[in-house]
């Protein structure tokens, strides 16, 4: 089974639908024994930077060594560190790599002509509408492919000798509002006596529209005062008033050449360095031609009229979920509402892979820990060696029951079937910190609805909340705990001891119910202070206490009554498992005591007595009588010592 990576940044939160469709649709004609793995950040809508680096870590999760072919998609990312970076480990593989509508070095190139396209609509203008005279509106200067069509826009008025000056170019994006905005700035800067150009040339269709609602509102009019193209070829070329002049081409051609490139890669055939699909030309109104082509305007409200109610229907779907998030007390009840809020969630499963340091706040913690309050505990370049299969649903099976622990992304996400399977992956992150991704299988039909950015907000930001206020429960329980136990150890301190154990004991003594009372020493503490140092008497200390906490239950309470002094007050047992207890002690204090090795053996000595609820003895009384038969045992040792 042979693998493709698809590297993908979306316009704005909109996902590219077009290029997977494509692929898959080779794939499927095929038959080939393919599968699809495409890595999604959503970087390009947002400007805080932080946010960026954790959607672009996604790139990292993946080994690319580990695909068959490569196919990048890098337009969209406005940073030229991050691109450069991309490319630069995906060229290292040496794989068959392609870049989608960007000549990269060492890649072949899939696209369309922009050059030709651009050269094309101007020789219309410039033949059919005798224009001399242009403006020119452009998306971001950062993007390849705006580069090109401006850089032919250039090339046809030079070849042409036609006057224009680089104040007529106006770049800003591929919007609406860069239309809009840019002819407002045009027009501005004209003279009393200059004229507005024969043509605007816009490198979308977005920014067309702008420039035509602008110019309406100034009271010009397309055709008659100047000509309007765009670029594209999307529905409001065709149903605006007027009809958009623009360029075609279908998307999912890309998508599909991608695919049939690396097949013939694969199988030893020749291949062209840089490839084309095909474009088309549709002269409409705004540049004054006329087109016979029907437009079923009918069939076009109708579907806005379906999409609209199929988008509020969803829109009430994630609200339910968002309430629903809103009672989840763990990732898994969160993972879980995905499914069950939202029917439309068309794909075959999904998959919740995490960084293990989010079930940080769950352990039994006994200290404070600055690390774990800390997000830097987080990825910020890369993921874990190892990560938590946290929630998988298979839409057939449900609930995926068996938790898992995983250092790669297979054999995990392999596919055996043929005919090709797809898996998304998405980034998970708390700004720049990466908590983990997010897994789709057959996810193609969520990317063309382009319901998948709604849910992995609502997704986050609910994994965001839980955290926090798991991060506040665990502050607040230390807060709680200051008091009441001892800093070095864990163990409840003086105070605690009055405040628990003498309250268990009233209780217990009221119910006539018995205790087992164990006062513990550890032994020699002095001679380890005054021939190794406190710093070793300290860790010894740490030893015994560990050893303590491990061996007690949840009802039972320790204590460090002292330097060296603890005390263990539990439910009464048997004789025979109040042995087997202390010996299992024994046994780990000797263990860690060689883990740490310590330079001498660690040893201690224990008394204990079970309280007859029955008698009039005190709380103290029975203390007392523990630390007599613990002092017993250690006169013994002392003893053989000798």
């Amino acid at each position: 089974m042979k693998k493709i990576a698809l590297i993908m940044d979306g316009w704005k939160r909109f996902f590219t639908y077009a290029w997977p469709a494509g692929i898959l649709q080779k794939i499927h004609e095929t038959n080939e024994e393919i599968n699809l793995y495409i890595f999604n950040s959503s970087g390009d809508w947002s400007w805080d930077a932080d946010y960026n680096a954790g959607e672009y870590n996604i790139y990292k999760l993946p080994n690319f060594d580990d695909f068959d072919g490569i196919i990048m998609d890098l337009n969209n990312i406005r940073y030229p560190e991050v691109v450069s970076e991309i490319a630069e480990i995906v060229r290292n593989t040496r794989k068959p790599a392609i870049s989608i509508s960007n000549k990269l070095p060492g890649f072949y190139y899939v696209g369309i002509d922009n050059r030709k396209s651009m050269l094309t609509i101007m020789e219309h203008l410039y033949s059919a509408h005798s224009c001399r005279r242009f403006w020119f509106i452009m998306g971001p200067k950062s993007n390849y492919e705006n580069n090109i069509r401006a850089n032919a826009l250039k090339e046809f008025m030079q070849t042409h000798h036609l006057d224009y000056e680089e104040n007529d170019f106006y770049f800003e994006s591929y919007e609406y509002t860069c239309g809009y905005r840019g002819f407002n700035y045009l027009v501005s800067r004209l003279g009393e006596k200059e004229k507005l150009p024969d043509a605007i040339v816009c490198a979308s269709d977005n920014i067309a529209v702008g420039v035509l609602e602008a110019a309406g509102k100034m009271g010009y009019h397309v055709p008659e005062d100047f000509r309007v193209t765009g670029f594209d070829d999307f529905d409001k070329a065709a149903f605006y008033s007027p009809k958009i002049t623009t360029v075609g081409h279908i998307r999912e051609d890309i998508g599909y050449l991608c695919a049939d490139l690396l097949m013939r890669i694969w199988d030893g055939k020749p291949v062209e360095k840089y490839n084309y699909t095909e474009s088309h030309y549709v002269y409409w109104d705004s540049c004054g031609c006329k087109n016979n082509t029907q437009i079923d305007q009918i069939e076009h409200a109708k579907g806005q009229i379906l999409y609209d109610i199929e988008a509020t229907d969803f829109e009430e779907q994630v609200l339910g979920l968002e309430y629903a998030l809103l009672n989840c007390k763990s990732i898994q009840e969160i993972s879980a509402c995905i499914p069950a809020c939202i029917p439309a969630f068309q794909c075959d499963a999904i998959y919740l892979v995490l960084d293990e340091h989010i079930n940080d706040f769950h352990k039994d913690l006994t200290y404070f820990n600055q690390s774990l309050i800390d997000d830097g505990k987080f990825h910020i370049q890369g993921y874990p060696e190892t990560m938590s299969v946290e929630f998988a649903y298979d839409m057939k099976k449900g609930v995926i029951d068996d938790k898992q622990t995983i250092d790669s992304l297979f054999p995990m996400f392999d596919y055996q079937e043929k005919g090709g399977m797809d898996f998304l992956f998405m980034p998970l992150h708390f700004r720049q910190y990466t908590i983990g991704y997010f897994v789709i299988r057959n996810a193609v039909y969520l990317l063309k609805k382009q319901y998948l950015s709604r849910v992995m907000n609502v997704l986050t930001s609910a994994m965001r909340n839980l955290y926090e206020k798991e991060k506040l429960g665990y502050m607040n329980q230390i807060l709680a705990d200051m008091n009441v136990k001892d800093a070095m150890t864990g163990l409840y301190n003086r105070l605690g001891f009055q405040k628990l154990v003498c309250s268990l004991f009233d209780e217990k003594k009221s119910k006539g119910e018995n205790l087992l009372i164990m006062f513990v020493d550890m032994d020699r503490l002095k001679y380890i202070n005054d021939n190794f140092g406190h710093d070793y008497g300290d860790s010894a200390i740490r030893i015994i206490a560990s050893t303590i906490m491990e061996h007690c239950g949840k009802n039972d309470i320790p204590v460090r009554n002292g330097g060296d002094e603890f005390i263990i007050v539990r439910e009464n047992m048997e004789p025979e498992s109040y042995e087997e207890m202390i010996s299992r002690m024994r046994n780990a204090v000797t263990r860690k005591a060689r883990q740490h090795q310590l330079p001498f053996d660690l040893t201690f000595s224990v008394g204990a007595v079970s309280t007859d609820m029955t008698s009039d003895q005190t709380l103290d009384d029975y203390i007392r009588i523990a630390d007599e038969t613990m002092y017993e045992e250690k006169t013994r040792k002392k003893a053989n010592r000798v």
